[in-house]
């Protein structure tokens, strides 16, 4: 997928779910959230979309465990992480 296409992935997955800008990250949490989003994205096969999922999710879980993220920001980042994974899926999906 080139970068026009990476592009137009991640808007319709914005538009279907809540954006990240939705929840409150410092600085530096919302370019690592954004670079785990891309990395979804950008993923090549089923394997490597699963592994950066698991790798947005355990983001997600640090974050949480840390007392990092407000009440609903981590249920909001699961889901928007979640319903990329799952449209990255269907799109590597053989027809």
């Amino acid at each position: 997928m080139g970068f026009g296409g990476l592009t137009r992935y991640v808007l319709d997955v914005a538009l279907k779910v809540m954006a990240v800008d939705d929840v409150v990250l410092t600085g530096k949490m919302k370019r690592e959230a954004d670079r785990l989003f891309a990395q979804i994205g950008r993923a090549d096969s089923m394997i490597v979309a699963v592994k950066a999922g698991a790798r947005a999710e355990g983001f997600v879980l640090g974050m949480e465990t840390a007392g990092a993220l407000r009440a609903g920001d981590a249920e909001r980042l699961y889901i928007i992480f979640e319903a990329a994974l799952e449209e990255r899926l269907k799109s590597l999906a053989p027809a």
